[in-house]
């Protein structure tokens, strides 16, 4: 009883096959991208308010006010 290996798909299913592949890699470089992206963009922000921060705390204060 020994198991012989299926046979590699042909025509049409392969081409199907094929481009199944190709989606699920190209769903998964979205899925990495949207990532990166979302780490980027909270990076940025840090950043940002940080710098608002520090601009914020060298602003000169008005005399006189509150």
């Amino acid at each position: 009883m020994s198991k012989e290996a299926p046979e590699p798909l042909r025509g049409h299913a392969a081409w199907k096959a094929a481009k199944q592949a190709v989606s699920d890699k190209n769903e998964a470089a979205y899925a990495r991208g949207r990532q990166e992206r979302a780490a980027r963009n909270v990076r940025a922000t840090d950043q940002r308010r940080a710098a608002e921060r520090s601009a914020d705390a060298n602003t000169p204060k008005q005399p006189g006010g509150s």
